[in-house]
């Protein structure tokens, strides 16, 4: 049992990365299909580790249903960042700050709820949304929070002035 939390939190914690880095991706909406993509391929793994059945049209209807119902500016954002890399140069720079860590944190999110239900004896046929809700948002906040800890310092900027040395 507790060697099936562990590998549920390494599939976790592998597709989550994973999604940050197809958060890079600097081609419009190829970036969204990836991260979406190894969503899907997350839950299809827990749902195996579990004994759970999966059926792939029930898992995308979950998971927009929660991404869009809880975190519709999130979403928003992230659609934006992808959008926004078809400006060149600094359309991509910005898309760069935005999908990576927006991707991160709902792929977690996604993988912590999904996991509690399954741990529990859930299926996809019970999932019920609305109960699940609350506990995605907290599961995503938390990611967020980690994903800003686990982001490099930020650069210096513009109207900073160089440190000189005396002498």
């Amino acid at each position: 049992m507790v060697d099936r939390k562990k590998r549920a939190q390494d599939l976790i914690k592998y597709h989550s990365y994973a999604s940050g880095a197809f958060g890079l991706i600097p081609v419009p909406g190829a970036d969204v299909a990836a991260v979406s993509a190894a969503q899907l391929n997350l839950v299809h793994k827990l749902a195996k580790l579990y004994g759970v059945e999966f059926a792939q049209e029930r898992t995308r209807a979950i998971v927009g249903a929660l991404l869009g119902g809880v975190m519709p500016g999130a979403l928003s954002s992230s659609v934006l960042g992808s959008a926004v890399k078809a400006v060149p140069f600094i359309g991509t720079a910005l898309g760069v700050a935005v999908m990576p860590a927006l991707s991160l944190a709902a792929t977690r999110a996604l993988g912590q709820v999904f996991a509690q239900h399954f741990e529990t004896g859930g299926t996809l046929l019970d999932f019920d949304i609305d109960a699940m809700r609350d506990y995605f948002r907290k599961e995503f906040e938390a990611a967020k929070g980690e994903a800003a800890a686990d982001a490099p310092a930020a650069a210096p900027q513009m109207d900073e002035q160089p440190v000189q040395k005396a002498g």
